[in-house]
Formats: C-alpha cells, structure tokens, sequence
C-alpha cells in the first residue's frame, strides 16, 4: 500500500510551486470544495511574502491540475446507508482501483470503529475522500506521460497494479458482513496474488463478531466443526478423504460470515490448497451447526430466536 503521509506530503509541495506564479488569480466561487477541517500550511517562497493555503484548497487544486475526480455516492441497503468511493488510475506501468462501500451510521463512534477496521493502516476514516482524491491526482501527476492507457504487466519489472473492493453482501438482523478482496500484480510475477476476506460487524457496537461470539468454546465443538470443514474441503477438491496425522484446526481460520441459512468459511489461495484449487469457501448449515453454536450468541439469537 503507498504511504498516505508521504503522498499528501508530494501533494501539498506539487500544489504549492504550481500556485507560486498564479497566487494573485483569485478561484471561481464555484469551485467544488471539500468538506474538512482547514489547516493553514505557510510556503515561502524566495523569502518574500508566504503563500498561504489551506487543505481543502491543496485538495482542489491538486483535483483541478490532474482533471480528474472518483466518484462518491450513497445507497441504502436494507434500510442501512451506505457511502460508496469509486477511484481508478491506470497508466502503462501502474494502475490502481479502489471501490470501498461503507455504512453511514448515526452513532459515529460505532461507525468510525467498523470503517477504521475495514481500512486497517492504509487510510484514516477521517476525510478519506478528501485523501483519495489527493491520491490519484499524484497518480495523474506522476504518470502523466501514459496516464489513460491500458496497463501492461510486462512493460517493466517496475510494474504494478492493485485492486481494493470492500462491499457488503449481507444486512440483517442489526449484522452487516462485508467481503473485502485485494488483487495485486507486479512486473516479471507470474501470476497476481490475492485475498478475500470477510468481516461481520454488530451495527449497535461496530464489533467484529468472531467465532468466540458464535461457536460453543468446548473442544468437542470445535473438533466437531472443524473436520466438518476438512471433510467439505475435501469433496471440494475431489480428493479421499482421511483425517489421520491432519490437524484440522487450520480449517477454523477466523474468516467466515453468515446468513440467514448459513455460515461460510473462506480460505486464501495457498491457505488450505494447492494455488490452483483458488480460493475454497465452504459452507455449513444452520441446522447442523445448531449443536455447536453459543446458546447465548449472536447467531444464535439471530437464527433460533424471535
């Protein structure tokens, strides 16, 4: 992932020499601004008078040099609002895509909670349009020379090109599951690399609901979930099943989500498989899983309790 800190750093300096020689042209009072809190940055500039601006300022002109912008929207899906951030860059030796659906929530501490998990260290949930607007217009700035063309893994060994999506697939029972896959692909690789993983959130505390919040703690229980799993894989595989000398704990990764019938395992290529087997999602039946899950929990509630 590029370093956010250092890309708003190229930015506001881009920005800054670009408005050294036209700081008397006054902007269009429409011009498009951003909402966030201003922060004054001072640039001297031949030790006379500093050029004063602000970052909603570095934002739109940044923007207006690159003439390009993503796109921001909302939807609502099962009564949930959601705010959707379309981005895309490609040049000949470099191309990004992001593509991140998030809730809008009233309680904003609970959303900042499900959105800073979701986003992990690659960006803050504060002004995250405002940075990735920043972001790709380096992208444009950079790259200007083939900005616009198709990207060619094979032009360079510098090449690199990555895809972000982060969408919700499930809302209900005040749960929301979101799948966020990552593919990337470098110059001289032979072929990408990829993941998926799922996240389910309680939308009343913004907590990632994990297998101690479903499953009974018991080792039966576990044991018994477990090779249920190994067994799936291996029908998914196609290959005899035998269970000696394997540890099927491996199968009991963390990286699930449910519905309203189920509970889906997913696994990283490599994870459980041979590449080519791709990525295994295995499912298990709320019926079988009755046994196992916490009385107490939130799947339970959820599907055995009105």
């Amino acid at each position: 992932m590029f370093d956010m800190k250092k890309l708003m750093l190229y930015g506001l300096f881009a920005v800054a020499f670009a408005c050294a020689g036209c700081a008397d042209n006054p902007k269009s009072e429409n011009t498009e601004t951003v909402s966030a809190e201003k922060e004054e940055i001072v640039i001297t500039e031949d030790k006379e008078s500093p050029i004063v601006v602000t970052t909603d300022s570095v934002v739109e002109e940044v923007v207006a040099i690159a003439g390009k912008k993503g796109e921001v929207g909302e939807t609502v899906i099962s009564g949930v609002k959601f705010r959707n951030y379309r981005f895309h860059f490609t040049s000949k030796d470099f191309a990004k895509t992001i593509n991140f659906t998030l809730p809008i929530l009233d309680n904003a501490s609970v959303q900042e909670e499900i959105w800073e998990t979701m986003l992990k260290d690659s960006y803050e949930s504060k002004d995250l349009e405002q940075n990735l607007e920043v972001e790709f217009a380096n992208y444009w700035n950079e790259y200007s020379e083939t900005a616009g063309q198709e990207a060619n893994p094979y032009s360079s060994d510098e090449f690199y090109s990555m895809s972000w999506n982060i969408d919700p697939f499930f809302v209900d029972g005040g749960c929301v599951a979101f799948n966020s896959a990552v593919w990337e692909m470098s110059g001289g690789a032979m072929h990408p690399e990829w993941g998926e993983s799922s996240y389910v959130f309680d939308l009343s505390t913004g907590k990632t609901i994990s297998e101690d919040d479903v499953f009974d703690n018991s080792n039966d229980s576990r044991t018994a979930i477990a090779t249920k799993l190994y067994s799936l894989l291996k029908a998914y595989l196609k290959e005899e099943e035998d269970t000696e000398d394997v540890d099927v704990s491996m199968m009991l990764n963390g990286n699930f989500y449910f519905t309203k019938d189920e509970v889906i395992y997913r696994y990283a290529p490599y994870e459980v498989a041979y590449y080519a087997a791709g990525e295994p999602e295995l499912s298990l039946m709320k019926d079988w899983l009755k046994p196992y899950l916490k009385v107490d929990g939130v799947l339970y509630k959820y599907w055995f309790k009105d």
